[in-house]
């Protein structure tokens, strides 16, 4: 192992990838991962990726403006630069066919990584309410339906290699019709479950605040930070415990 590697995500966790359509929820669920929970976390989207290759990519630009998927090969080795370069890290977007599946499964054993598959779901009639809302040039009902159907077509081919290999990944499934607070909280939850137990025995003094704001209208985001917090008093000692090893 690299004795320079960055800890894992919770001593498991090489990276995160988020699988769903556009105006699925993906964006504001890493704003909300990033904002409660792991805030220096490296992320990308491979649509911003690729819009902003698209400025100066008169090719790319056609693809992207048309709804039509980026070749596999490109796509592949987008990824591949950022996860080397951002590890742990999270990535939005990838991958989108069986062919990017089985690409990602050689680079996750070539590297012996371990990555947590974050796969969600939403209706189609709330991402066009989303995507409308936003107002985008790339999100014109031809190409969101375009898209739609190229992800109902694909993605289950995707699912289909991840799930045949749990020495290499941890699936949750969450539901993007939600409000994003609920959301949120059915994630770290899911997390929660992943974390390994023993963990959980050794660190009987770990202390984390639940409050309700003046103006918070749920529950939810109190239980965010709450969650939170505790996850990041884990990584804390986690983190601590690894350096006094490579100390050793």
């Amino acid at each position: 192992m690299n004795a320079n590697r960055k800890p894992l995500l919770l001593e498991k966790w090489d990276f995160i990838i988020l699988l769903g359509e556009s105006g699925g929820g993906k964006g504001t669920l890493v704003n909300n991962i990033k904002h409660y929970w792991l805030k220096n976390l490296p992320s990308a989207s491979m649509g911003d990726i690729f819009r902003k290759k698209a400025q100066s990519d008169p090719d790319i630009k056609r693809l992207t403006e048309s709804g039509v998927l980026i070749s596999d090969t490109i796509a592949c080795d987008v990824f591949r630069e950022f996860a080397r370069a951002h590890a742990p890290g999270l990535i939005d977007g990838y991958p989108r066919n069986r062919q990017q599946a089985i690409e990602l499964i050689k680079f996750i054993k070539d590297n012996n990584w371990r990555v947590l598959v974050v796969d969600l779901h939403c209706r189609i009639e709330k991402i066009i309410e989303r995507l409308l809302a936003r107002k985008r040039d790339d999100d014109s009902l031809t190409i969101v339906y375009k898209r739609h159907t190229d992800h109902k077509e694909l993605h289950p081919h995707v699912m289909a290699e991840v799930r045949t290999r749990p020495d290499l990944f941890d699936v949750i499934t969450l539901d993007g019709n939600l409000d994003a607070e609920i959301t949120f909280s059915n994630f770290l939850m899911d997390v929660l479950r992943l974390v390994d137990m023993l963990y959980f025995y050794d660190m009987t003094d770990i202390k984390t605040s639940f409050a309700v704001r003046g103006d918070e209208t749920s529950i939810n985001p109190a239980l965010n930070r709450w969650i939170c917090g505790f996850l990041q008093s884990i990584q804390k000692k986690l983190d601590e415990k690894q350096g006094t090893k490579k100390e050793e």
